[in-house]
């Protein structure tokens, strides 16, 4: 929280972002797996329109939409 009692959000690092998407560094092919349709909305599946989060599975951490359904956007450059 900041000095008014509000939380503060910002983006993750791109670092931040890669050792959450890699369950902690787990050697997989996408985030959360290797089975990109469990895990994500991607060209093939997605109908070309976005989706709400947390319809795929989780990775292990359990963070949904790592993978797929939009750009991930993070605070620095890589």
């Amino acid at each position: 929280m900041n000095e008014n009692g509000h939380e503060r959000y910002r983006l993750p690092t791109e670092a931040e972002w890669e050792y959450a998407c890699r369950s902690g560094g787990k050697p997989e092919k996408f985030c959360g797996g290797n089975n990109l349709d469990s895990l994500a909305w991607h060209s093939e599946n997605a109908d070309k329109q976005t989706h709400s989060v947390g319809e795929k599975a989780a990775n292990s951490l359990g963070i949904h939409d790592m993978s797929g359904n939009v750009y991930e956007w993070v605070a620095d450059w890589h």
